[in-house]
């Protein structure tokens, strides 16, 4: 069921698109609508390109602050998507990467998504050299947590396999 919704609205937007993009080519030309397209494209492969360095140069100055470049590397993966928006033809691509871009948008969605990570990442912790998810462990006891295993081992190297 969820898989028929999600192909209904992938529908809906193709229709949407195809009818917009009939709707403007028909008001200001075919030619004009191919120049528009080729300029978000355009614009997208800057976005992407110019964003990727300045993200570059925040995150290296942050590491050397000793801060964590959460905030920069969010808005570095917004102004990606963004880009990638722009590069799809299509207007409604375009519409939805500059409603990404403003900054309401880009500081309600990082709020979304922090609040949603922080609780996500809550419920993991670290256990015997890996992450697990917290659940409450009924099958196990407070001897079988305690139990140590002891083994013996030989390290041997294959001569045949070394680089020289």
């Amino acid at each position: 069921m969820p898989l028929l919704i999600l192909l209904a609205i992938f529908g809906l937007y193709v229709y949407l698109e195809l009818s917009l993009l009939v709707t403007i080519g028909s008001a200001i030309g075919v030619f004009p609508l191919i120049l528009l397209l080729l300029l978000s494209s355009i614009i997208g492969i800057g976005l992407i390109r110019l964003r990727g360095w300045y993200t570059m140069v925040r995150v290296q100055q942050q590491l050397r602050q000793g801060e964590f470049p959460s905030h920069s590397l969010f808005q570095a993966a917004l102004w990606l998507f963004a880009g990638i928006l722009f590069l799809i033809p299509g207007l409604l691509n375009d519409l939805l990467a500059l409603i990404l871009l403003l900054p309401f948008t880009a500081r309600l969605l990082e709020k979304y998504f922090t609040t949603y990570f922080t609780t996500k990442v809550r419920s993991f912790t670290f256990f015997n050299g890996g992450f697990q998810q917290n659940r409450h462990r009924s099958s196990y006891s407070e001897q079988d947590d305690q139990t140590v295993y002891e083994a013996e081992y030989d390290k041997k190297v294959d001569e045949d396999k070394r680089l020289p």
